[in-house]
């Protein structure tokens, strides 16, 4: 009797289990705004403007400055919610705290003073344009879609990690040349005169800026040492201990420069250009890093915008050695530069007073990195000055770049200068992408110096983009080169093997 052969039938091992490893972003992930997050700011901000009450101008302008901070911070949840941390490193954000803090910051503490100051309406109007101002930059933000990333070929070619620290070295001494040739290359010199009371250094540009001024618009040259300094302490595994140690030093040197000089303006950009160079360079797997890096900025920003606020009128060595007098019956719990007030003031001088000024904004912003020594018949300034407004003649006052589009076409004009911001903001997100190299990090970060800093002045936007241009066209030069000599060398390659090729064996021994 025959039994049927069972069949067997061979499955092959068990399946291996796979482990899937979470990788760092890729260019479609790139640091990009929420459209959710926008929504929620924008309605956050109407219903601000709508309920803030309050019976004083300063308790109206505290409740502006908590709702206006709970709108923004609800379209971050939704920005981390998106892609995590490293999401909110764009320059979009950036613009937005910078603005919020020149703006509404320091009403978040009592502000008693600032009753005697403005009326409750003015208070309400300004706070109408700040949030007109924010709603620009938010919008704007979401109107630039470039298909591919600007300049790919210069921000993702690779070089070698000796000539970061070979440019390193040249801003670092080109920044400083000029205050250098003012002391005769005395380095003590030139540090004791970081002590001194602003606009009182030897190398200081005079209202009329002269050949001299030539020469002085290198010195922004060194708001690309942070940065840079942020890149490779970041990748410090490719750098040499010495070399690392002497970055250090020259990027300590530079916060101390821009600690002493009492613009708290400029010290903030160096902290976040060396925050952003920083957290782009940075690994993928050390985000607890940049977390305690930057609540440990957050924190140094908010202290040095309390001292150097102290100091900057009568230098850091006379604040050092007692010499301040602190002014009497001052109730504010903080200050940082009122410029709510100088735009409640302009609202109410402006068309009321003095005639909208019109083109004549846009116009001097766009001159102004042109030097006088070039062009001697430049426009010194605007026909009528916040300074004149107020009757504040010897002081400067800031307004930021709402006030100063308000004195340009009213609202319009600021609806359309944030948009503007907006928009450029958005569009330099797009130069962020994981395959960027060392010098793609740099050139993209600083531009946040500018980003930054025009929150302040509309006037500064075009000299602060200088160093970026540099830095792009420096890069753009170096890149040429080493693609240059990587032909050469490919093709030296080539030549050599084919030659090798038709050589008999005996011969390639």
């Amino acid at each position: 009797m025959k039994f049927p052969r069972p069949r067997h039938h061979n499955t092959g091992p068990p399946p291996r289990r796979v482990t899937v490893v979470q990788s760092a972003p890729d260019d479609v992930q790139r640091p990009q705004p929420d459209i959710n997050g926008t929504y929620a700011a924008l309605v956050g901000l109407a219903l601000t403007a709508v309920l803030a009450k309050g019976d004083l101008p300063s308790s109206l302008a505290r409740a502006a400055s908590i709702g206006a901070l709970l709108s923004l911070c609800a379209s971050m949840v939704f920005d981390v919610r998106r892609a995590g941390i490293r999401n909110l490193v764009r320059a979009d954000v950036m613009a937005i705290l910078s603005f919020y803090f020149l703006t509404f910051f320091e009403f978040l503490f009592p502000q008693p003073n600032f009753d005697a100051m403005v009326t409750l309406a003015t208070a309400h109007d300004a706070i109408l344009c700040v949030n007109l101002g924010f709603a620009g930059l938010l919008i704007g933000r979401h109107l630039v879609h470039p298909k591919k990333q600007p300049f790919a070929q210069t921000l993702t070619y690779e070089i070698p990690p000796k000539w970061n620290v070979v440019i390193f070295w040249f801003c670092f001494f080109i920044g400083y040349l000029h205050m250098l040739l003012a002391v005769n290359f005395n380095v003590v010199d030139m540090v004791g005169f970081f002590l001194e009371q602003r606009f009182s250094q030897p190398w200081a540009r005079g209202r009329l800026g002269d050949w001299k001024a030539l020469v002085g618009e290198l010195g922004l040259f060194v708001y690309l040492i942070p940065p840079l300094g942020g890149i490779i302490f970041a990748r410090r595994h490719r750098y040499g201990g010495f070399n690392l140690l002497l970055v250090c030093l020259a990027v300590l040197f530079t916060f101390f420069y821009g600690f002493t000089s009492g613009t708290r303006n400029i010290f903030a950009s160096y902290l976040v250009t060396f925050l952003i160079g920083y957290s782009f360079a940075l690994p993928f797997a050390r985000q607890k890093e940049l977390v305690l890096l930057c609540a440990g900025s957050a924190v140094v920003t908010i202290f040095a915008a309390y001292f150097m606020l102290q100091f900057r009128n009568v230098g850091l060595r006379a604040y050092m050695n007692g010499e301040y007098d602190p002014p009497r019956n001052d109730e504010r719990t903080m200050f940082v530069d009122y410029n709510l007030f100088t735009i409640a003031g302009i609202i109410e001088a402006f068309p009321a007073k003095h005639a909208f000024l019109g083109w004549e904004t846009p116009y001097l912003a766009l001159i102004r990195p042109i030097p006088r020594a070039i062009w001697p018949g430049k426009p010194e300034g605007l026909s009528v000055t916040m300074e004149e407004v107020f009757n504040a003649q010897g002081l400067t006052l800031g307004a930021s770049f709402v006030g100063e589009s308000y004195m340009s076409g009213g609202y319009p004009v600021v609806a359309i200068i944030a948009l503007c911001f907006g928009m450029l903001t958005g569009w330099w997100n797009f130069l962020a992408s994981s395959k960027n190299s060392e010098l793609g990090i740099l050139i993209y970060a600083s531009g946040f110096f500018a980003t930054v800093i025009s929150m302040r002045s509309l006037f500064v936007f075009t000299t602060a983009l200088l160093p970026t241009v540099a830095a792009l066209i420096i890069g753009t030069y170096a890149v040429r080169i080493f693609a240059a000599q990587a032909r050469q060398l490919l093709s030296r390659a080539a030549v050599r093997s084919a030659h090798e090729r038709r050589l008999p064996p005996q011969s390639r021994r």
